[in-house]
């Protein structure tokens, strides 16, 4: 295997601190965030419509507010794209999408008569079904948690488990507290985003965990500490290629792969570097601090 760094001897554990007090100060930030600001969450979750226009000619936003005004949309929100500014994404929030729909076409017939324009996506989500989605939504996630924790604990130890889960809630509140300060949409898109670090992170966590547990068939003398940095020092390498080639690919969807998945790539951004984080610092981290407090009997 290609080696990033030839045989490193990071002292992990012994710094394990200043990982625990990074990650406490981006958590609560993140809460907070979530918590006063609020994500902002697409028609999915909310109900409502969804229109993306492209124009002949640039159109201001605020234009098209003046004539959303006339249809009662005043607050809708308006994102435009480009420095062109001839293609926006308009969002309402509503009882009736499907009359906005038809509204927003005669007053955009009536206030831009000379300005071609063209439909690129129209969509629209009763309100009811917006929540019933967010709750199962919510439930998929749980479940994939609990998942993850039968599952590495059965591997493993119930303490990488348990610690894998708690990394994995770790990089999911990060990753939203970082769309919620960016305003990014949280769609259904967004959601299998997560779902898709989830996936990530536990995979970078499974191949720390079965090299640590390998060193411990082989270095059974040695401190518990010792065994986990070496563990993962000897996976850090391939930690580093991964994350590498991973975000290689995803950069590339986000410059390149346009507006409709935008905000899917910049989650998967965020999300597999706080996930590669997470897996040296918070992982094995709260496995060491766990057998330091009830240290474990040695088969």
């Amino acid at each position: 295997m290609i080696e990033i760094i030839r045989n490193p001897n990071i002292d992990f554990i012994g710094k394990r601190k200043y990982g625990f007090i990074f990650s406490a100060v981006i958590i609560a930030i993140s809460l907070l965030l979530i918590l006063f600001k609020g994500p902002n969450f697409g028609i999915d979750f909310t109900g409502g419509a969804l229109v993306q226009i492209k124009f002949e000619q640039p159109v201001t936003t605020a234009a098209l507010r003046n004539s959303l005004s006339k249809v009662g949309k005043g607050n809708a929100q308006i994102q435009a794209l480009g420095v062109l500014r001839t293609e926006h994404i308009i969002r309402v929030a509503g009882e009736n999408p499907e009359g906005f729909m038809g509204a927003l076409k005669e007053v955009l017939d009536a206030d831009f008569p000379g300005n071609e324009r063209q439909v690129l996506r129209e969509e629209t989500v009763e309100p009811k079904i917006g929540k019933e989605l967010l709750a199962k939504t919510m439930w998929a996630v749980i479940i994939a948690l609990v998942l993850v924790l039968i599952y590495v604990s059965f591997r493993f130890d119930y303490r990488f488990g348990v610690a894998a889960v708690i990394a994995l809630v770790h990089d999911a509140i990060f990753t939203i507290g970082v769309l919620v300060v960016t305003q990014r949409e949280i769609s259904i898109v967004v959601i299998g985003a997560l779902l898709t670090i989830i996936g990530y992170s536990i995979n970078d966590s499974i191949v720390i965990s079965d090299r640590i547990r390998e060193k411990f068939t082989k270095m059974r003398r040695e401190p518990h500490n010792v065994i986990l940095n070496t563990g993962l020092n000897e996976t850090l390498s391939r930690t580093i290629l991964t994350m590498g080639t991973t975000l290689l690919a995803v950069a590339a969807l986000l410059i390149f792969g346009g507006s409709v998945i935008a905000d899917f790539a910049f989650a998967l951004l965020v999300g597999f570097i706080i996930g590669t984080y997470s897996s040296i610092f918070i992982l094995v981290n709260i496995v060491s601090i766990w057998e330091e407090r009830f240290p474990k009997k040695r088969k």
